[in-house]
C-alpha cells in the first residue's frame, strides 16, 4: 500500500468520483452533498418561518382576515366597503375572496399559530418546487456550482417575500407549479385546469400570468407540431388540449367575466401612494447592495437581472432560445416595468430560461482538485442564507404575533370605552383596526387599491397635513375618534381650529382624540390635561410630578403593559432622584417588557444609585442581549462604573475601555477618572497618564473635587513612572550591574598584590 498514492487520489477527488460512479444512474448527476444541503437549507427556512412572528409591517393581512370573517358570518363575498363609513359605499370585484376565506378559517381554528403554519407550508412547497425544477435539469456534465448558486438565489427570492400572509404568496407557488408541470411533468397536465381554478379564486387579479405561461407553451407546441419538430406529437396535442381547458377555468369564480377587467382597473396613480407599485429605480438593475452579512433580494436581483438579460440575448443569437422561454421572459420584463412588487413574478417567469442557460455551460475543469478556491467560494455562499436568517430573527418579540408592532393599547382603549363610532385612522394600521374593532367601530378607508379610488386615498393622506382637508372631512362625516401616528405631532397645528377634539389616550403607536361633543363621557373621564400625548415624560410648567403620573396611571389601568407609559413613569421618578419610588415601577416595567433593553437598563440605573451594584450589573448584562451596538457601548460604561464601585478594577478597566470614547462624544470627568484609576491599578501607566491629562485639560479653572483627585493621582503615577525604568533602561541597568560584578574581582586582586 502506497500512502502517497491514496493521499493524491483523495485530494484530487478521484476516490469521490469513483464512489459517485457506484450510485444508481439516476442519482449520478446529483451529488449527495447537494441533496443534503438543499434539505438542510429548506428545513432551516421552514424553522425560520415558524420562528419568525407575524408582524404588522403593513395591515393587509388583517383586512383579509376581516373580509374572510365577513364571508363566513354572512355567507356572501365581501365585495363592498362593509367596514367603512365612507359615502357612497364603494364596491369592487373581490378577486382574493378565496384567500380571505382560507385565512379566516385558519385563524378561527388555530389563531396566529395557524397563520404561521400556513405561511411555513406555502414557503416549503414553493422552495421544494424551485429546487426540483432547477436540479432536474442537471446531468453529470453540468456545473454543480452554478446550479447551487441558482437554487440559493431563488431560495432568497422566495424567502424574502414572506413577512406577512398575502395572496401573492399563492400566486408565486402556482407560477412554479405551472412551469414545473409543463417542463418536467407533462403527464400531470390534466391538473392544470384545477390549479387555474384555485389560482383565480385565491388571487384572481394575477390571471394574466397563467395566461402568459399557458399561451407561451401552447404557441410552442403548435409551432413544433406544424413544423414537424415534435417527436411525441400525441403528447404535445394532449398538453395543448389541457392548456386550452385552463381558459374557461379562469372564469370559474363567483365574478365570472367581471374578473377580466380587475387587472386593468388599477389606477396609474397607485404608484404614488403604494411603495411596492412604484417603478423600479434603474440603478437597482445594476447596483448590488450587500448590507453586512444579510443576503436579501436587493443583493440577488441586480445580478440575476444582468445574467438573465445576457442569457436571453446569448440564447437568441446562438439559436437555442425556446419559444416558450422567450415569451415568458418578455412577459416578465413587461411586468417588471409595472412596479417593484413584480420582481418576484419576473424571477419565476425567467427561471426556465436561466436553468436552460446554466445547463448549457459545461464543466471547465472536470478533474480539478477536491479542495480549491472554487470550493471555498461555494462554502461561503452556501453559509450566507443561514447567517442571514439567523441575523433577521428578532431579539425580542412576542410570539406568535409581535404585539409591539401593532396598536394594541389603542384598540383596547376603544373596546374599553365602548359605544362604537367612526374612526379616522392612518392607513398603515387601518386594516388591523377594522379587524379588531368591527362591527362596533368603522374606519374611513384602508389601502385596498381595488376598493377605494385615488381621491379616497388622497383624502385619507391629506387629512393629516392640510387644515382645509381636515375641516371638509370632519364636516361631512363627523368622526367620533381621530387616531394619529406618534411621529405626527405637527398634526396638533392642523387640528388646532377644532377645539371639540381632545386627546384621551397615548398608546405605543398612536394617539387617540375624541369629539367631546359626541362622546362627552369619554372626554370627561379620560381627557389628557397635563400629559403631552406625543412626549409623555415632558412635565408641563407649574404641574406637579405626582399629578402628571396620576394621569399616566389612568391610561395604564387600561393598558398595563404599555412600553411608553411604564418607561415614562420610571424615567420621571428616576430623574427626580426618587429611587425608592422608581424601583417598583422599574420592576413592573421589566415584568411587562422582559425583552426590552430599556426596562433592564432603567432598573439597573436605579439599583446602581441605590447601592446595589451587583444586581445592577446583572440587569445591564440582560439589557445588552437585546441592544444594538450603540446602546451596548453605554451599557459597558455603566457596568464598568459598577465594577469600579465594587473595586473589581480589572473588570472595570475592561468594560470602561469598551464603553468610553472621549474622542467621539462628551465624557464625564467621573467616568474618565474611573478609567484612569483602573488603568493605573492594572499597570497601564501610560494610558492612565493620558486619561488624566484629558480630564485636566477640560477641567475648569476652579477645579472641582474630581479634578483635584486627578492631580494627586497624576503625581502618584508620575512618581511610579520615574521609579520604574523602561524596558531598555532596565536592560542597560542590568548590563552595568553585570559589568561591575565582572570588574570587581579583578580590582580586589590588584589591591591584594599591592
Amino acid at each position: 500500500m502506497n500512502p502517497h498514492f491514496y493521499r493524491e487520489r483523495l485530494f484530487s477527488g478521484q476516490i469521490f468520483r469513483e464512489w459517485l460512479a457506484t450510485l444508481p444512474r439516476k442519482w449520478q448527476h446529483l451529488p449527495v452533498y447537494l441533496r443534503l444541503y438543499a434539505a438542510v437549507l429548506i428545513g432551516s427556512g421552514l424553522l425560520f418561518q415558524l420562528s419568525y412572528p407575524i408582524t404588522l409591517t403593513d395591515s393587509d393581512m388583517w383586512y383579509h382576515l376581516d373580509g374572510g370573517r365577513y364571508f363566513w358570518q354572512h355567507g356572501s363575498i365581501p365585495d363592498h366597503s362593509f367596514f367603512s363609513f365612507i359615502e357612497p359605499e364603494r364596491v369592487f370585484v373581490n378577486y382574493y375572496w378565496g384567500f380571505q376565506a382560507l385565512l379566516a378559517k385558519t385563524y378561527e381554528f388555530m389563531g396566529y399559530h395557524g397563520l404561521l403554519a400556513l405561511r411555513a407550508l406555502v414557503f416549503t412547497l414553493t422552495t421544494l418546487l424551485a429546487y426540483r425544477f432547477i436540479i432536474e435539469q442537471r446531468n453529470r456534465d453540468f456545473p454543480v456550482f452554478l446550479f447551487l448558486l441558482l437554487f440559493i438565489a431563488y431560495f432568497t427570492f422566495i424567502e424574502g417575500r414572506l413577512a406577512n400572509l398575502r395572496p401573492h404568496l399563492f400566486s408565486h407557488l402556482f407560477i412554479l407549479l405551472f412551469i414545473y408541470i409543463l417542463e418536467r411533468r407533462p403527464r400531470w397536465a390534466p391538473a392544470l385546469p384545477l390549479v387555474t381554478v384555485a389560482w383565480s379564486n385565491l388571487h384572481g387579479i394575477e390571471y394574466p400570468v397563467p395566461v402568459l405561461i399557458g399561451g407561451a407553451y401552447f404557441v410552442e407546441i403548435v409551432y413544433r407540431r406544424l413544423t414537424n419538430r415534435e417527436r411525441r406529437r400525441d403528447r404535445s396535442w394532449w398538453e395543448a388540449f389541457w392548456l386550452l381547458a385552463c381558459a374557461p377555468a379562469l372564469l370559474a369564480t363567483p365574478h365570472g367575466l367581471e374578473l377580466l377587467e380587475a387587472p386593468f382597473s388599477v389606477s396609474n396613480f397607485v404608484s404614488m401612494y403604494i411603495s411596492e407599485m412604484k417603478p423600479i429605480n434603474p440603478r437597482a438593475l445594476y447596483t448590488v447592495l450587500i448590507t453586512g452579512d444579510n443576503l436579501g433580494v436587493d443583493s440577488i436581483f441586480p445580478i440575476a437581472f444582468l445574467i438573465c438579460t445576457f442569457a436571453l440575448l446569448r440564447s437568441l443569437l446562438d439559436g437555442s432560445l425556446r419559444i416558450s422561454h422567450a415569451i415568458m421572459a418578455v412577459g416578465g420584463y413587461l411586468l417588471l416595468s409595472r412596479g417593484t412588487r413584480f420582481i418576484w413574478e419576473w424571477a419565476l417567469l425567467v427561471l426556465p430560461l436561466l436553468t436552460q442557460f446554466i445547463g448549457s455551460a459545461k464543466e471547465i475543469q472536470p478533474q480539478r482538485k477536491l479542495l480549491s478556491i472554487l470550493h471555498l467560494l461555494m462554502v461561503v455562499i452556501m453559509v450566507l442564507p443561514f447567517v442571514s436568517m439567523a441575523k433577521r430573527l428578532p431579539a425580542h418579540a412576542d410570539y406568535p404575533f409581535d404585539r409591539e408592532s401593532a396598536p394594541i393599547g389603542e384598540t383596547r382603549f376603544l373596546q374599553h370605552v365602548g359605544g362604537g363610532g367612526r374612526i379616522f385612522a392612518p392607513p398603515g394600521s387601518a386594516g388591523f383596526l377594522h379587524w379588531e374593532l368591527s362591527p362596533d367601530y368603522r374606519i374611513f378607508a384602508d389601502l385596498q387599491m381595488s376598493l377605494f379610488n385615488d381621491l379616497d386615498i388622497y383624502n385619507l393622506f391629506s387629512f393629516y397635513r392640510n387644515e382645509n382637508s381636515l375641516v371638509h372631512t370632519i364636516d361631512k362625516y363627523h368622526p367620533e375618534y381621530i387616531m394619529v401616528q406618534l411621529d405626527g405631532k405637527e398634526f396638533e397645528k392642523v387640528l388646532a381650529g377644532r377645539a371639540e377634539y381632545v386627546p384621551v389616550f397615548a398608546g405605543d403607536r398612536q394617539v387617540i382624540y375624541v369629539d367631546k361633543t359626541r362622546r362627552p363621557a369619554v372626554a370627561e373621564k379620560y381627557q389628557l390635561k397635563l400629559v403631552d400625548p406625543f412626549s409623555l415624560s415632558k412635565l408641563k410648567e407649574g404641574a406637579a410630578l405626582d399629578d402628571h403620573i396620576a394621569e399616566l396611571k389612568k391610561m395604564l389601568a387600561i393598558y398595563p403593559e404599555s412600553d411608553r407609559i411604564n418607561h415614562s413613569i420610571t424615567r420621571m421618578l428616576f430623574n427626580a432622584k426618587r429611587f425608592q419610588d422608581a424601583l417598583p415601577w422599574a420592576e413592573r416595567f421589566v415584568t411587562y417588557q422582559p425583552d426590552n433593553p430599556n426596562s433592564h437598563y432603567l432598573l439597573g440605573n436605579i439599583l446602581e444609585n441605590s447601592g446595589h451594584c451587583g444586581e445592577a450589573i446583572e440587569h445591564y448584562k440582560t439589557s445588552m442581549r437585546y441592544s444594538d451596538e450603540a446602546f451596548k457601548q453605554a451599557l459597558h460604561a455603566q457596568i464598568g462604573s459598577c465594577y469600579y464601585v465594587q473595586e473589581d478594577f480589572a473588570a472595570a478597566y475592561r468594560h470602561l475601555k469598551l464603553g468610553l470614547n472621549p474622542y467621539t462624544k462628551l465624557t464625564s470627568d467621573a467616568d474618565i477618572y474611573q478609567l484612569a484609576f483602573s488603568a493605573y491599578i492594572m499597570g497601564e501607566t501610560e494610558e492612565s497618564i493620558l486619561f488624566l491629562k484629558m480630564l485636566l485639560h477640560t477641567a475648569p479653572a476652579d477645579k472641582g473635587e474630581i479634578a483635584r483627585e486627578a492631580e494627586q493621582l497624576m503625581v502618584t503615577v508620575n512618581q511610579l513612572s520615574d521609579d520604574t525604568p523602561s524596558f531598555f533602561g532596565w536592560l542597560l541597568q542590568m548590563g552595568r550591574e553585570l559589568f561591575d560584578k565582572q570588574q570587581k574581582p579583578a580590582d580586589d586582586s590588584t589591591q591584594r598584590d599591592s
